[in-house]
């Protein structure tokens, strides 16, 4: 009896135990079977996003990457040895000595200034705005109330071409330029260093002159032997660095590997495209599902 009575209490608190635990594995059980039946709407919402992503991956155009991979060419510094001092005296107050950091440079490239003029150099509004350019007519394609491209928004939609970036580690600098035509891509990323290196030899050179012109006032004045001594250093660096920059086309920035056509496109990747679209429709339909579920459990509640 006692044998007999301890297993009747075994059984019925293993009954018990699983009566506790059996409602949360019987609900989510549930929602697996509601989903197996709902197969149909996930399925149909899952079909619909992936085919909608594959179909934005075949018409978004290619984008093809041009790289040009460069070096800051390093500024020879002047010798002051001891006489920084002398420096700081109020003949010399007012003058900027040059600097040609890489951060200068850099910036330089990605300014407004400078990539406006480049625009408007190589006559790009219309390659840039082809659909509103009308090539026969040469004119744009303004409609009434409408305008034309504007100057800035050549400039910001030349900007999103192109791409800078820095190798902390080895110092190397990668000029990117992304666009539907390889070989236009390539002529850019290349043209855009040497008249960058040109525009930066330009004014170099007139910095240089105007130091050299000012220099040469302040030798002409009766100064003290030392103050000569560095004034003749300066004039002597000034006159160097203008002959540097005179005969050396790499001015600011050296090419490592100039940009080569692209045979490869960098933009779009279908694949992941298609891929995202799976998984992203797969999360709407179950979404949906969810939803559905709740709206039909809804309306049986208040039934």
């Amino acid at each position: 009896m006692n044998t007999q009575k301890k297993r009747d209490e075994e059984s019925s608190m293993r009954v018990e135990s699983g009566s506790t635990s059996s409602p949360d594995d019987i609900s989510i059980i549930q929602l697996f079977r509601s989903m197996i039946v709902a197969w149909k709407l996930i399925g149909g919402v899952t079909a619909i996003v992936t085919l909608a992503a594959v179909a934005f991956a075949l018409k978004s155009p290619e984008i093809y990457e041009a790289k040009v991979l460069l070096v800051p060419v390093k500024e020879e510094k002047t010798s002051m040895s001891g006489l920084s001092h002398i420096l700081k005296s109020t003949v010399m107050s007012g003058m900027s000595l040059p600097s040609s950091q890489k951060e200068q440079i850099l910036a330089t490239l990605e300014s407004r200034k400078f990539l406006g003029w480049y625009i408007k150099e190589n006559n790009l509004m219309p390659v840039l705005f082809e659909e509103e350019w009308d090539s026969k007519a040469e004119k744009w394609k303004i409609e009434p109330g409408g305008k034309a491209p504007t100057d800035e928004l050549a400039f910001r939609a030349f900007s999103d071409l192109l791409d800078l970036s820095e190798d902390r580690k080895t110092g190397l600098i990668t000029l990117s330029i992304f666009w539907k035509d390889p070989e236009v891509a390539a002529e850019w990323a290349n043209d855009l260093v040497r008249r960058l290196n040109n525009e930066l030899r330009r004014k170099a050179i007139e910095d240089s002159k105007k130091r050299i012109g000012y220099l040469e006032k302040e030798l002409a004045k009766p100064l003290v032997k030392d103050m000569k001594e560095v004034l003749y250093s300066l004039r002597e660096s000034e006159e160097r660095k203008a002959m540097l920059a005179n005969v050396n086309e790499e001015f600011a920035l050296q090419v490592i590997d100039p940009a080569v056509v692209p045979e490869f496109r960098a933009k779009p990747n279908r694949r992941l495209i298609a891929v995202l679209g799976g998984v992203c429709g797969l999360v709407l339909g179950v979404f949906a599902f969810l939803i559905r579920d709740f709206l039909i459990r809804l309306r049986q509640s208040s039934a």
